[in-house]
């Protein structure tokens, strides 16, 4: 026999699966009773109201390492008008800037995106989000800018990647590693350098920024192929500050493309002698260490390289070697003046402008080469790298020391990286 169930107070209550329900349909609705009520009776405190529950949790804020961005409201609370109205305006805005990085004429683009900001801010919405979404085929709208730029640039003016990096800083971490996936696939190193210059690429610490007053350091990478060996590159670079950044920063990092690949070029303080940033090497705490190493989405590869640094004097050899004109000699005063200035010097006697010059000192050579493959860094799993510590070679080891006859007299270290893809061989890396 089947009785029918009397219906109970709060029966008639439908509360929608996809949404917390309101606290007007919860009135007159008694709680639920547990072990320990029921032997106290029943309860005549009132139902506390659904919003003092969330107060105590205050929303989370995703945010990359030191590049934090703004996240919208919580969606429970925009079921009324003014959050439908931010819903469309998000999915317009998402709309324009797919048409921006689509078409290739972009000279109303600047004006769209400023216009874009413009309701972004009216509508309580980041800007800076949306243009760091991957809302374009699976990348961001920046990724496609890069790729379509025109190589090389129509003006010499701001381009629409600098105008979207404008916006969208502070940049995420996986922004960052999209700028350089979009550069590695157009193989466009100059753009790649001037991006790493930027602010928003590249946030200064907030040691840097005292060290340095707030700018970006200028570490130039020219990168040339060399047209005998396809296999073979050049990598020149001037770091300024060398000294006072290692000391104080304890590290300088310089990245680059070459032969389809992104490098990493980096000289570091060892914090302690188990150090993970150089896997299973272990060196000195304080020691100075070289690493080279491939950035995410390089192919894998084996490299025979010579980290090549020279006397600044002898940059400047060349010229003091050519054979000196006529008028490089003193010979016999032709007037009086002449004969003043020459002094009591020998007039028979040709001027030898590196007599008083300190011969320069042999070049730093830093053999870095691997048989095995290196291998870029995947999420969790840390890539294989070269590295080697300054101290393994008596020249290289002087780049601590004051005076150090291989910095320029501003303080900057300019050097090379003579570079070739492969199994390593002879003692000559590039010949």
């Amino acid at each position: 026999m089947i009785v029918d169930k009397s219906q109970l107070p709060g029966d008639e209550v439908e509360i929608p699966g996809d949404a917390p329900p309101s606290y007007d349909a919860l009135e007159g609705v008694p709680p639920a009773a547990t072990a320990g009520d029921a032997k106290a009776g029943p309860s005549n405190q009132p139902l506390s109201s659904p919003s003092s529950s969330f107060a105590s949790y205050p929303p989370s804020v995703g945010h990359g390492r030191g590049r934090g961005i703004k996240r919208g409201g919580s969606a429970w609370f925009n079921f009324g008008p003014s959050g439908r109205a931010a819903r469309e305006v998000r999915t317009t805005v998402l709309g324009l800037l797919r048409d921006l990085v689509k078409h290739t004429d972009w000279n109303g683009a600047f004006g769209v995106l400023e216009s874009c900001a413009d309701v972004c801010r009216s509508y309580d919405l980041s800007l800076s989000s949306l243009l760091q979404e991957p809302s374009v085929e699976g990348h961001t709208p920046i990724y496609w800018a890069i790729i379509n730029r025109p190589n090389p640039p129509e003006s010499d003016g701001p381009d629409l990647v600098s105008a979207l990096l404008s916006h969208a800083a502070p940049l995420t971490d996986a922004t960052v590693d999209e700028i350089r996936l979009a550069c590695l696939h157009t193989s466009d190193h100059t753009l790649f350098q001037e991006l790493r210059r930027s602010p928003a690429f590249s946030p200064l610490t907030g040691t840097e920024e005292i060290l340095l007053g707030r700018s970006v350091p200028v570490d130039d990478v020219d990168v040339e192929d060399v047209t005998e060996d396809e296999g073979a590159f050049v990598a020149k670079f001037r770091i300024p500050l060398f000294q006072k950044r290692m000391r104080i920063s304890g590290s300088i990092r310089l990245e680059f493309i070459a032969k389809g690949r992104l490098w990493e070029l980096s000289f570091i303080v060892a914090a302690k002698e188990y150090d993970k940033r150089f896997g299973h090497r272990h060196f000195k705490a304080g020691s100075w260490v070289i690493r080279l190493g491939l950035l995410p989405h390089s192919p894998p590869t084996c490299i025979d390289s010579r980290l090549v640094i020279e006397d600044p004097r002898s940059r400047g050899q060349d010229a003091l070697q050519q054979p000196a004109t006529p008028s490089s000699y003193a010979g016999l005063p032709t007037s009086l003046s002449e004969a003043v200035m020459a002094g009591d010097d020998d007039p028979a006697t040709p001027a030898s402008p590196s007599s008083s010059t300190p011969r320069p000192r042999p070049r730093v050579e830093l053999r870095l080469e691997t048989r095995e493959q290196l291998v870029a860094p995947r999420q969790w799993e840390q890539g294989s790298q070269i590295v080697m510590a300054l101290e393994e070679s008596a020249l290289a080891n002087s780049l601590q020391y004051n005076g150090c006859p291989y910095l320029d007299p501003d303080g900057s270290l300019i050097a090379r990286l003579e570079a070739k893809l492969g199994p390593p061989g002879s003692d000559c890396v590039i010949c």
